[in-house]
């Protein structure tokens, strides 16, 4: 992932908000979830409380916007409305799905179905939004603006352009037939990912 500090070296340094032989990032489509919410397909062996936990929910919050009359009464294959999360400065799971990989220095894999909402971890302006980096396909970088950086490749979709504000919670993108790559940086420096993702 070097090459996507370069690319975030090279916004800073030119004033550009984008790459130059990239082509502007089209808008999320209306059948996309706006900045509402999204929605989770419950999984076998998932209850309630670690689905909410994942998205940084109160767990009667979540039943509540479901109507579900008790936090237990989920089934494999429900489809549940996410809710934005109240703004945190803790980094929440960007997808929900399965641990295919983690390194202390190369972020975390994640594998979901294709066309899963992925969201940002935290509130954030999009530094880099491009279909083509160095061989991990559509790749989206979040500012923080605060020395943190959180990177999103492996893409399927694009939702977001560059320059765009986002709460936490809000889709950028969705994944494809590979497993989500999902690193938070300090700066160019790559962090524990996994050490500061909510334990489940």
């Amino acid at each position: 992932m070097r090459i996507v500090w370069g690319v975030v070296a090279l916004i800073g340094v030119a004033g550009c908000e984008t790459l130059p032989e990239e082509r502007p990032v089209s808008r999320p489509p209306q059948a996309i979830p706006a900045l509402h919410g999204s929605y989770h397909q419950v999984r076998r062996g998932e209850t309630l409380w670690r689905i909410a936990h994942s998205y940084g929910l109160d767990v009667r919050r979540l039943a509540e916007a479901n109507r579900l009359p008790s936090p237990t009464q989920v089934a494999a294959g429900q489809r549940l409305f996410i809710p934005l999360p109240p703004e945190s400065r803790q980094f929440l799971w960007p997808v929900r799905g399965a641990l295919k990989g983690a390194s202390p220095s190369h972020g975390v894999d994640i594998a979901a179905s294709t066309g899963t909402l992925v969201r940002a971890s935290r509130r954030g302006r999009v530094a880099v939004a491009t279909r083509r980096l160095s061989g991990w396909g559509p790749t989206v970088v979040l500012d923080h603006l605060d020395g943190y950086f959180t990177v999103y490749a492996g893409l399927e979709r694009l939702l977001v352009a560059p320059g765009t504000e986002l709460r936490q919670g809000a889709p950028i993108g969705s994944v494809g037939s590979r497993a989500l790559h999902f690193e938070i940086r300090y700066g160019g420096t790559p962090k524990n990912t996994l050490a500061l993702l909510p334990r489940e």
